[in-house]
């Protein structure tokens, strides 16, 4: 610790160690007035102190707060509140941002150095000079979208808050940022009248390729599903007394290094196709609890999954034999093998292309839009149609496709160009009424006059003839 000596003339002399082990040597700072020795002396004493704690902390292989770098925090972030709080995918993602996005640009700074300033700057680094780092299969752009900027945002806040928690920062940078705004764009579907198309166009009962996109679809756009959600569907999920398909998982691919996490529930891993695989295909437990629902099904959906289950036992007997994977699955490959949510995305849109080239012609979506057709989009056109059917019923929609939340309802279905017509002609025929009364008013209480005198038809038909003859 530092002490002060009087050198008389109203001059101080501060002394102070500096270094450590062998390098630790005293130090005499001298000529000092009082508040000079003593502000000097303060901090030599505090400097003193946080040596001790980051020694303490180096024995124990920890990083005091004021040493600690945001890499090193994000690290342990990821691995603390990540593990306990997020899905596998949703983990696989946070984790990807932060190793290609977050780490690269402030990894470096200290924790507690950040500001909202540094932040304001990598929000406009990422929107104008960053370089995306691409996956395979996914379009190239130049740079950053907005969106893809705000979920960075929105993981740099939950990270800056669970330090603020723990005390390691004073106050969250993030909060008072300026966040990108963007406006979401909304996908495109197809109608309800034209998903049916593709329903007529697919339903081949020869052909297994197109036959088990029929039933998948028949499934998503009956049942309001989710892809992951039809790839998981197994045979005993189907109760034909009751006429219900039982949605209570989820196929995905996880990296098994997640296979642990706290919010993965698996019921079932396939085997892996290679020994050096890094991930595994799972069915697991759904998103949220009233994701597990039972979907009432038509005779007519029933009829065809059964010929779907004929179609893949004659495969089993007399094509792949003991290569052929049996595992239950309804939507499957050929072989048993399951089919992700990713290849009944390229199977559908191989049908759009075939359509279009057979010369079918797709009102509902602009041509230079159907690239962004995705097999989900025919949840929004299911949604959409029992909207319709049901009059308006969110609550009965809500619970056919498993959502939780209104608003799931609103977003998902959509409004085209004839249901804007239905309106205008429903406007003028009820303006009609109110301007006219008495035309369908009149008509409607003669035909109810008749029907309960039938006599008088004669009387009317008596007067005219009598009237005639006096004429002639």
């Amino acid at each position: 610790m530092a002490s002060i000596v009087s050198r008389g003339n109203g001059r101080y002399t501060v002394i102070y160690y500096e270094g450590s082990g062998k390098c630790r040597k005293q130090i005499w700072k001298s000529g000092l007035t009082m508040n000079e020795a003593l502000a000097l002396k303060e901090k030599k004493n505090l400097d003193a102190q946080e040596q001790k704690a980051e020694e303490r902390a180096k024995r124990k292989g920890k990083i005091p707060p004021s040493r600690l770098l945001v890499e090193d925090y994000l690290t342990q972030f990821i691995k603390s509140y990540g593990n306990k709080h997020w899905s596998p995918s949703y983990y696989a993602g946070n984790e990807s941002l932060i190793n290609n996005y977050i780490i690269p640009y402030l990894g470096n700074y200290k924790l507690s150095d950040v500001t909202t300033q540094m932040i304001d700057d990598y929000y406009d680094f990422l929107l104008t000079e960053c370089k995306p780092v691409f996956s395979p299969g996914n379009p190239k752009r130049n740079n950053i979208s907005p969106a893809q900027t705000k979920s960075i945002g929105k993981l740099l806040k939950t990270a800056f808050n669970h330090a603020k928690r723990r005390g390691l920062i004073a106050a969250n940078p993030v909060c008072n940022a300026d966040t990108p705004t963007y406006k979401s764009v909304e996908r495109p579907a197809f109608s309800p009248q034209e998903i049916e198309k593709i329903l007529v166009y697919t339903d081949q009962p020869d052909d297994y390729e197109k036959y088990v996109i029929h039933a998948a679809l028949c499934i998503q756009y009956y049942c309001t599903t989710r892809g992951g959600e039809v790839g998981a569907l197994q045979w005993n999920d189907l109760d034909i007394d009751s006429k219900t398909l039982h949605v209570s998982k989820t196929i995905s691919r996880i990296k098994k290094e997640h296979l642990n996490l706290p919010k993965v529930n698996i019921f079932y891993a396939f085997p892996d196709q290679t020994i050096d695989a890094t991930t595994t295909i799972v069915l697991k437990s759904p998103k949220t609890p009233a994701t597990d629902r039972f979907c009432k099904i038509s005779d007519l959906l029933i009829a065809k999954l059964e010929r779907l289950k004929v179609m893949q036992q004659e495969m089993l007997t007399n094509i792949f034999c003991n290569h052929y994977y049996d595992n239950q699955l309804i939507i499957c490959q050929p072989n048993g093998r399951p089919l992700m949510p990713e290849q009944l995305n390229r199977k559908f849109k191989n049908v759009i292309l075939e359509m279009c080239d057979a010369g079918f012609k797709f009102s509902s979506v602009p041509a230079n839009c159907l690239g962004e057709i995705v097999f989900h989009s025919v949840r929004a056109a299911s949604a959409t149609k029992k909207l319709a059917l049901s009059g308006g019923n969110i609550k009965a929609v809500m619970a056919a496709g498993g959502w939780t939340d209104p608003e799931m309802v609103i977003r998902y279905s959509k409004t085209y160009d004839e249901d804007q017509e239905y309106i205008v002609q429903q406007m003028e025929k009820d303006y009609l009424k109110i301007t006219q009364p008495n035309s369908d008013l009149e008509k409607e209480k003669m035909l109810s006059y008749i029907v309960e005198n039938p006599g008088v038809i004669n009387e009317i038909l008596r007067t005219f003839w009598d009237q005639n003859v006096s004429r002639a």
